[in-house]
């Protein structure tokens, strides 16, 4: 998401008019109004209906909204947080597939910043082919990503366990006693898949490919967690890792048999020396996400 867009959409959704909403940031309502139907034809889907001359967030509007209104949190306390820790260097820099994002900044990075006071940390989330040029290049000192295989000659990799993908399909789009249903009964519904590009994305069209699918009305979310609240938002079936679902809150779950799984990784340079900081975080990683994992016989603890 273009942080200056999402400002732009949130006033939108405040003000419910084009030239209220685009008077604060000195451009014209047309301007805005191009942005929106750019924006619109990006995500695939309409973010805002008219509604009694007001622009109201549509169903999927309100999900995209939400996490638009979050970007813009995460960018005001990493401000406010670069303002406090400005004299501090950085002890660990961590990039995180969108899988991992929220445990990491929400339990793993406070137990280290116990642990470790006068340390700073910087969370960075990232597919997971990027987490891996940036531990590569220098860029990062530990990541947690995704992958379809194990074994790196450049990277340390510690596995967490792993996890599979299956269909989440909205109650609201299933027909009253329809039950014992299979993917390829669905065929004519919308899915709601990752964009192009992305690590999972590949993995998702193999999987329809393999079932004789391939949907007309294709919703395209920017990760994971995205694409679940789309779903739970009824706008269609998404492909998501069983970690993510839970049956019976409204929806239901269609195991993808025979379904590969992808091992949840924690990776870092091989050869580089590592501090207290990073052999701390490789310790809550495996106390954490191996107890999570899909198939916990797969952790293991090597350690740094």
């Amino acid at each position: 998401m273009d942080v200056t867009v999402t400002e732009y959409l949130l006033a939108l959704a405040r003000e419910g008019s084009l030239t209220k909403a685009a008077e604060p940031f000195f451009i014209s309502p047309s301007a805005l109004s191009q942005r929106l139907a750019r924006e619109e034809k990006e995500v695939g889907f309409p973010l805002f209906r008219r509604e009694g001359g007001r622009f109201l967030p549509t169903r999927e509007g309100a999900v995209y909204l939400r996490y638009a209104q979050e970007i813009l949190t995460v960018k005001q306390e990493t401000y406010q947080q670069i303002a406090r820790l400005s004299s501090r260097a950085v002890s660990l820099r961590i990039a995180s597939s969108p899988q991992f994002f929220q445990a990491v900044s929400e339990e793993l990075l406070p137990q280290l910043q116990k642990e470790f006071p006068d340390a700073r940390f910087d969370l960075q989330p990232a597919d997971s082919h990027v987490v891996r040029h940036w531990l590569l290049n220098g860029l990062a000192d530990m990541g947690l990503l995704c992958l379809l295989s194990t074994g790196d000659s450049l990277l340390e990799q510690v596995t967490l366990g792993t996890d599979r993908l299956a269909a989440a399909v909205p109650d609201v789009l299933l027909s009253p006693g329809q039950e014992n249903v299979s993917l390829e009964d669905l065929r004519e519904l919308p899915f709601i898949l990752l964009r192009e590009g992305s690590s999972f994305r590949t993995l998702e069209n193999e999987i329809l490919s393999e079932r004789g699918l391939y949907p007309g009305n294709v919703y395209e979310a920017e990760d994971f967690l995205v694409a679940r609240d789309l779903m739970r938002a009824g706008t269609g079936i998404a492909l998501l890792p069983e970690s993510m679902i839970r049956p019976g809150t409204g929806c239901r779950l269609l195991s993808l048999s025979p379904s590969k799984p992808y091992y949840r990784i924690l990776a870092y340079p091989k050869y580089a020396a590592p501090n207290r900081e990073s052999q701390a975080f490789h310790r809550l990683c495996l106390s954490f996400f191996s107890k999570r994992a899909y198939n916990k016989e797969e952790a293991n603890g090597k350690h740094p």
